[in-house]
C-alpha cells in the first residue's frame, strides 16, 4: 500500500548534543524535518544548516550525514525509489505545514491499521509535493583540489585571517586562480564564501549557548546590534527567535 504512494515509511530520531548520522547513502529519497534543536546535514557538495520549520530534501543515492549542534528531534519520510527519480534531482529546502506536522505526528502512533496508514501516506506524499521551496542557510564545498583544501581547513579553523594570496601560496595556485574558481564554483566571493561560513558557526554556537555580544565579538561585528541585524538580514528572524525556535 505504501508503494502506492510512494512511501516506504516515516521514522523519528533523536540525537544528543554532538551526536552524529555517518555518511551514508540509500536508494530511497528523505526528506528531513528537523522538530527540535539545530542540526548540520552534510553532503559532497554541500553543509546545510537545519532548523526548526524547515526540512530538506535528500535525493536518493546521495551520500549525507548529520550532525547534532544541540538535543535534536528529525521527523524522517522515505520515498520509494521509484517516486523519488520523479522529485528533484539536487537538495532542497522547504518549509513544514501544519499539516505536514500533525500527519507525521498520525503516522508515528503505534498500531495504526493498514488502511489508516495508507490513507496517512497517501496526504503525506500529496503534501510534500506541495511544500513551498525556502533558501536554507548553507556553504558550498567546492570540487577542485585546491580550493577544496582551502575550505576544508576554513570549516576546522574558522580564525583563520589569511587573504586569498595567502592560501595561494599554500595549495599552489595563485591568488587570480583561486579568486576565479570561488566565483565557478561556489557562485561567491572567498570573503562572502567566509562570511556564510562564520554565520553557519554563529548559528551553532548561538544553539550551544554563546551570548549574542560574545558571537558579535568573535566574528568582529562593532556591536551586538550590527551581528543581529546581519543575522535577521541572512534568516528573516533575531538570534532570540531564531533560538526559542530551535527549542
Amino acid at each position: 500500500m505504501t508503494s502506492q504512494h510512494g512511501i516506504d515509511g516515516i521514522r523519528q530520531l533523536q540525537y544528543g548534543r554532538g551526536g552524529e548520522e555517518p555518511v551514508h547513502q540509500h536508494p530511497q529519497g528523505q526528506l528531513i524535518w528537523a522538530r527540535r534543536g539545530v542540526a548540520k546535514i552534510v553532503t559532497p557538495q554541500h553543509i546545510w544548516l537545519l532548523s526548526p520549520g524547515r526540512a530538506i530534501w535528500i535525493p536518493g543515492g546521495i551520500p549525507h550525514g548529520l550532525q547534532a549542534i544541540d538535543n535534536v528531534v528529525t521527523h524522517n519520510i522515505y520515498f520509494n525509489p521509484a517516486f523519488s527519480q520523479r522529485q528533484p534531482a539536487q537538495c532542497r529546502g522547504s518549509s513544514v505545514t501544519q499539516l505536514l506536522d500533525a500527519l507525521l505526528d498520525a503516522g508515528l502512533e503505534a498500531s495504526l491499521s493498514a488502511e489508516r496508514t495508507g490513507l496517512i501516506y497517501g496526504l503525506l506524499s500529496d503534501e510534500f509535493r506541495r511544500l513551498a521551496p525556502v533558501e536554507l542557510c548553507h556553504i558550498t564545498l567546492p570540487a577542485d583540489r585546491r580550493l577544496r583544501q582551502v575550505c576544508d581547513i576554513l570549516c576546522r579553523q574558522l580564525d583563520h585571517g589569511e587573504t586569498l594570496a595567502w592560501w595561494g601560496k599554500k595549495v599552489g595556485a595563485s591568488e587570480r586562480t583561486l579568486a576565479r574558481l570561488f566565483r565557478e564554483e561556489t557562485r561567491l566571493s572567498f570573503s562572502e564564501w567566509k562570511q556564510q561560513l562564520r554565520l553557519m558557526e554563529a548559528v551553532c554556537n548561538l544553539a550551544r549557548g554563546s551570548a549574542v555580544t560574545q558571537l558579535a565579538s568573535e566574528l568582529g561585528y562593532a556591536s551586538p546590534s550590527a551581528f543581529i541585524a546581519m543575522f535577521r538580514k541572512k534568516l528573516g528572524v533575531s538570534p532570540q527567535r531564531y533560538l526559542q525556535a530551535a527549542r
